[in-house]
């Protein structure tokens, strides 16, 4: 009786260890995918930034939409899915601070969906909350309170 109990744990146990391990594996690969994602992103903005001579507005004119990523899904300079693997489908927060002049930079958060505690940072701006008030430029990680370039 004790042995088949004992088994019965060990199982579990290793069941336990394996569903972990699969989970972190699923969440590596969702990171994987959502930083490919923010680099098109990030360039999208560059080619928005090109063609219209500022970033996307926060308050006027062509405001970004947290959720559908407009205007750049809109007017074509960016196809991705990223909003697919956030929490929520949608960025965090995002802005287009003026103290470089209207619309001059940007920045975005996000929350990974299936691992709310990693960010992922977007930016060409010094205002960023997860940037800490240094210049960041592209795409950044920020896992177990350390932010990464990608």
């Amino acid at each position: 009786m004790l042995d088949g109990f004992l088994a019965l744990t060990l199982c579990y146990m290793l069941v336990l260890i394996a569903s972990a391990a699969v989970d972190a594996a699923n969440a590596r690969t969702e990171l994987r995918v959502l930083t490919n994602e923010a680099e098109a992103l990030y360039q999208a903005f560059g080619r928005y930034n090109e063609r219209n001579h500022g970033y996307p507005s926060t308050h006027t004119g062509s405001r970004f939409d947290a959720a559908t990523l407009d205007p750049l899904r809109k007017r074509g300079y960016y196809r991705g899915s990223l909003t697919s693997h956030l929490l929520n489908n949608r960025v965090d927060a995002y802005d287009s601070p003026d103290d470089s002049g209207p619309n001059r930079e940007f920045w975005i958060e996000m929350s990974l969906r299936s691992d709310p505690s990693v960010r992922v940072l977007v930016a060409r701006s010094d205002d960023a909350p997860m940037g800490g008030g240094t210049w960041r430029e592209g795409v950044f990680v920020l896992r177990d309170g350390v932010l990464e370039q990608r």
